[in-house]
């Protein structure tokens, strides 16, 4: 009887290891060695270039006007037009500014002459006063008049320099060179002090 035991004892516990080694898990295979490709980065191999849409303009685009009013006759620049410094671009009828201009000339030759006057009629009421044929109130009044006659010339030759100033202005001329880049006015128009003749994008930076 004893023998038959162990032989008993000794097959279960085959049995038993051979089911746990069936039941444990095999490793697993080792990830396959993978080939990688690298490339040097340098500036010469950024060959690659973009596009973009974009506007090119002047950094500096002038609306010109004249500095009087008045019918505009000519114009003799047009859009896309370069232009220089102290071209004409554009010029107004002068015949109304010359004839103001001649009248400021006529209004100060009076007024000089008036002053002339003024000052010979003092020049002489101080010499009778100083031999004491009229009286200083007399001669003060002389002196006020003088006063005013010289106010007045002073006036009449301001005016007329702005009178020969404004005979020039009928011309438009450019003050900086520069391509005309739009055209608000045409000839025969009469126009104010403050309206554009034209666009000048003016030469230097562009944005």
């Amino acid at each position: 009887m004893r023998p038959v035991w162990r032989v008993g004892l000794c097959a279960g516990m085959w049995i038993s290891t051979a089911l746990l080694a069936g039941c444990s898990r095999s490793p697993d295979a080792p990830e396959p060695v993978r080939s990688v490709r690298t490339m040097k980065l340098e500036a010469s191999t950024a060959n690659s270039a973009v596009d973009y849409a974009a506007e090119v303009r002047a950094r500096v685009e002038s609306r010109l006007s004249f500095r009087v009013a008045g019918k505009m006759v000519a114009r003799p620049v047009s859009i896309g037009d370069t232009v220089k410094p102290g071209q004409m671009l554009a010029s107004l009828d002068p015949q109304d500014l010359r004839l103001s201009q001649e009248a400021s000339r006529s209004q100060m030759q009076a007024a000089r002459v008036n002053h002339e006057q003024a000052a010979g009629d003092y020049k002489r009421f101080k010499d009778l006063r100083d031999q004491g044929f009229i009286s200083a109130a007399e001669l003060e009044r002389r002196e006020n008049t003088l006063k005013a006659a010289k106010a007045q010339l002073d006036q009449a030759v301001a005016l007329a320099g702005v009178q020969s100033n404004q005979a020039r202005y009928s011309k438009l001329l450019a003050e900086t060179g520069g391509v005309v880049t739009a055209v608000e006015a045409e000839p025969g128009a009469v126009l104010s002090t403050v309206a554009t003749v034209l666009r000048l994008a003016l030469d230097g930076p562009r944005d």
